[in-house]
């Protein structure tokens, strides 16, 4: 019997809500050898919705209520929810056209046939609608036909080994679609739709497969930025220098130039301004997100019903790491402050 963590959101109001709860206790009836735990997330959601997860709290100890100080973003909920999961594989279900009462007993039996990951997606997505169905997903598909984006799939079950490796990132910005593939444990897909014969209901039906999730190995870094407004400065400098020449030779030598010269100098004086303002606007772009991925991914204000297990000890051991990173980092910035500020003194004297 293992414990399985389910970790929602909480973006939808309390109807839905509502209904959410009654499907994840069906799941929790429907799938036998197993206990559940529920983790609602909340990020700044309706105040009546939280009102409603309190109250399923106190009556209920599988619910268990994070409240954050504000909204994070959707990668900073779920990195929340699985800081505090405390069970053997926990589940998420992004696409609100789910009921997870029917889906989730097939991602656990592969789960139990020792698959760390498995990934469930509608075999025919659901669009919203046919502009963003056009603006988000054409495009897209057409540049990237085999990659898997966490805004396509609609429910997720990772192993504890998986989700203990995503409770370590620090980045908000993180993808976590390429973080699991980053791990190199290999995927399990559950495609889902919906079928109906004559004289029968609406029943889902399932296909399995193994995929196999792309990542990028690319790291930035500001010598890019250097390096592009290097470029652009020798390009603005020759092409400057070229125009300048031209002009000379034009007016004061009376030599014919052909205006294609001209041209030709002008373009590689502008792309040169263009290149080197783009290394300047990306260095500071840089510099701002360095700053922004050394705070917490996530500030918790409350939690109603606190797991009370093992987990909780790496839970603690997470986030006195995050705190002793973050405490790195202001004396790294203080020394390089203080150096700095050293060897202009040290330029003012000589």
């Amino acid at each position: 019997m293992g414990l399985v963590s389910i970790i929602i959101p909480v973006t939808q109001r309390v109807n839905r809500l509502v209904l959410q709860t009654r499907q994840l206790e069906t799941l929790a009836s429907g799938v036998s050898g197993h206990d559940f735990e529920f983790i609602f997330v909340d990020d700044g959601s309706h105040p009546e919705s939280l009102q409603v997860l309190k109250d399923k709290a106190e009556n209920d100890k599988r619910y268990r209520v994070i409240s954050l100080t504000r909204d994070f973003g959707q990668t900073a909920s779920v990195l929340a929810g699985i800081t505090y999961a405390s069970g053997d594989c926990a589940g998420f279900f992004p696409g609100r056209n789910l009921d997870p009462s029917k889906v989730f007993g097939e991602l656990i039996h592969h789960w139990e046939s020792s698959a760390k990951i498995v990934i469930g997606k509608w075999a025919n997505p659901i669009p919203k609608s046919r502009s963003t169905l056009y603006r988000e997903k054409f495009f897209r598909r057409k540049l990237f036909p085999n990659r898997v984006n966490y805004q396509d799939i609609s429910s997720l079950l990772i192993d504890k080994d998986v989700f203990y490796v995503l409770s370590q990132i620090t980045d908000p910005f993180s993808d976590i679609i390429e973080i699991l593939a980053w791990t190199g444990f290999k995927p399990h897909l559950v495609e889902y739709s919906v079928q109906a014969q004559e004289g029968e209901e609406k029943r889902l039906t399932f296909r399995d497969q193994e995929i196999s999730l792309e990542y990028s190995e690319g790291n930035y870094s500001p010598k890019t930025f250097r390096s592009s407004f290097s470029i652009g400065l020798l390009l603005a400098i020759l092409g400057g220098l070229a125009t300048i020449g031209l002009i000379f030779a034009s007016e004061y030598a009376q030599q014919f130039v052909p205006d294609w010269w001209m041209l030709t100098s002008a373009i590689v004086f502008i792309i040169g301004v263009q290149l080197g303002m783009m290394g300047v606007f990306g260095e500071q772009l840089f510099r701002s997100l360095e700053k922004i991925r050394s705070r917490p991914v996530f500030i918790v204000d409350s939690i109603i019903n606190p797991p009370l297990s093992p987990s909780t000890e790496g839970r603690e051991k997470i986030e006195k790491m995050i705190l002793s990173l973050w405490s790195i980092r202001k004396q790294r910035i203080t020394y390089t402050s203080s150096t700095s500020a050293l060897s202009s003194e040290d330029e003012v004297q000589e």
